[in-house]
């Protein structure tokens, strides 16, 4: 599983229309690699909540049983005028490339760290409240938790 950061992506409808195995997130969203890791592995080992393998990331990292909600929540957002960061979920290399060769941007796994105002959206975001502002670990802890409790109704 690759999982890889992209700075100033250009998102636009065609990227969902290659059929390819992926899924791509708002990187300013996503407390680094460990928060989509626990993703990946509760979609892997966890009753599925969709029928796709790579919706359930997305919606796993959402930490959100809806659909719709997850896509406004840590979705990307099309949009040919902006520059975004994300964060890619795919299988292998060649899947990786087709992307890169679509979206632009450059590889920068730093888009998946945590910086100050990332951390304030993620609280607000996940709901998480009475947590020290500069314990990152308790940060991706808790995310990982609000994941780890999402079941099927």
């Amino acid at each position: 599983m690759i999982i890889v950061g992209v700075r100033d992506a250009k998102i636009t409808k065609d990227i969902f229309n290659l059929k390819l195995p992926f899924q791509i997130l708002n990187a300013d969203l996503i407390a680094t690699k460990k928060h989509i890791i626990h993703a990946v592995n509760q979609a892997k080992s966890k009753k599925p909540i969709t029928n796709s393998f790579w919706m359930e990331i997305l919606v796993r990292a959402s930490a959100q049983r809806q659909i719709s909600n997850a896509i406004k929540i840590i979705g990307v957002k099309l949009d040919e005028m902006k520059k975004s960061n994300i964060c890619i979920v795919c299988e292998d290399e060649e899947t990786l490339n087709k992307l890169l060769d679509i979206i632009g941007g450059e590889v920068d796994d730093s888009v998946l760290e945590l910086t100050q105002s990332k951390i304030e959206n993620i609280k607000r975001i996940y709901n998480i409240k009475g947590l020290d502002d500069n314990n990152e670990d308790d940060l991706i802890k808790r995310v990982c938790e609000k994941i780890s409790i999402i079941e099927v109704i």
